[in-house]
């Protein structure tokens, strides 16, 4: 039995560590003997990995990994700069050998970075036989390693394979990094997991009138939201609109939506532990977003039996059949505006596209076949 490690830097609500305990839930136990290594051991999803699976801290040196310098006071701060002065002056390797010594007694066959950046890095100056590096963001959207490119690109040297989550999430990393052994593999859906809550009774009435549109996305200036408010303020005529979520920009948010005159049109749920139900009801799920890697949230709209309106974020155009289970549009606020217009008079259309998501099934089976051959390096 082969014995893998997955390091992440911390398990806080969010799409990558959703995505990694889904992925622990898939892998063949009775072939691979895992542990995870949460270099800050904190996050809202700890308590959802997998029963059987032995979860590692890190250190405290790694206590502020995945807080920005803005956030650090008193001892954190000390910490944080200290970090940064490691990464800076590219003391991080040696450093990065000393601290995985108190923390992994085991020898790994492989070692599998769960999110790029230090992760990536970490990952790379260990002693495991077989070293992967998941990409889950469009760096040319947004390059969280802006300030360490060097220090990256060099730790990428060691990897043996890349793995990206689309492909425009592939062609911005190999580009940025002059990462040449990548390959894409889509992520993980817990499909019977969302099917299932999906079904959950779900008491808000609809307006059999009006269209139900869903939005599920953390108040944050990726997620466009306030081109989605903009935009329902167009159509408020002949939709309904729900928004899951909350976040940052909370207050500007529904500042927004009160000067459009929408605030009190709109359903605002804040966060859910099971937005799914709201999902299902719905008769389309919008994803106004700026930029994505793989948004998985779009195809668990699609397991729970609702269509997709998509602005051309990465990953989409793999994930939607335009007019069949869905529509991706331009990047624009005009775009995606002009397409909700165009929803005016189409709810027995949008029914019908229900009914067809009922056949819907995810590809877990051959997305788990392409990671085993990534793991023995046979993909």
């Amino acid at each position: 039995m082969k014995k893998i490690l997955f390091v992440n830097d911390e398990m806080t609500m969010g799409g990558v560590a959703r995505i990694l305990n889904t992925l622990l839930k898939n892998i063949d136990r009775t072939k691979y003997e895992v542990d995870l290594l949460v270099l800050h051991k904190r996050g809202e999803l700890l308590p959802e990995v997998p029963e059987g699976i032995r979860v590692l801290g890190g250190t405290e040196f790694f206590d502020t990994i995945d807080l920005p310098l803005s956030q650090c006071r008193g001892k954190d701060l000390f910490h944080k700069l200290r970090l940064l002065f490691y990464m800076k002056t590219g003391l991080i390797k040696g450093k990065i050998a000393k601290e995985r010594k108190k923390i992994l007694q085991d020898h790994y066959d492989i070692e599998f970075s769960a999110k790029e950046g230090f992760c990536t890095i970490f990952t790379a100056y260990g002693d495991s036989d077989r070293k992967l590096n998941w990409v889950q963001v469009d760096y040319k959207q947004h390059n969280y390693s802006s300030h360490h490119m060097e220090l990256v690109k060099e730790a990428l040297k060691h990897i043996d394979q890349n793995i990206a989550c689309s492909e425009t999430v592939k062609a911005s990393y190999a580009e940025l990094f002059a990462a040449e052994r990548i390959t894409v593999i889509h992520n993980l859906i817990d499909e019977e997991r969302i099917r299932a809550m999906s079904l959950a009774e779900e008491t808000k009435p609809a307006d059999p009138e009006k269209i139900d549109l869903v939005c599920v996305a953390r108040f944050h200036p990726q997620k466009g939201l306030d081109r989605l408010i903009r935009a329902y303020a167009e159509v408020k005529d002949f939709c309904d609109l729900t928004v899951i979520g909350d976040g940052e920009l909370h207050e500007e948010i529904h500042a927004l939506a009160k000067e459009k005159g929408v605030e009190d049109l709109i359903t605002w749920t804040g966060m859910m532990g099971n937005p799914y139900p709201l999902i299902r009801k719905a008769d389309l799920f919008v994803l106004p977003s700026l930029y994505e890697g793989y948004p998985t949230i779009t195809i668990e709209s699609l397991v729970s039996d609702t269509p997709v309106l998509a602005c051309e974020v990465a990953g989409v155009k793999e994930q939607l059949l335009q007019e069949e289970t869905g529509w991706v549009i331009e990047n624009s606020e005009e775009a995606f505006t002009e397409a909700l217009k165009q929803l005016k008079g189409k709810k027995a259309v949008l029914q019908e596209y229900k009914k067809k998501l009922l056949d819907y099934h995810y590809p877990n089976p051959q997305i788990m076949k392409e990671l085993y051959g990534e793991f023995e390096g046979t993909h």
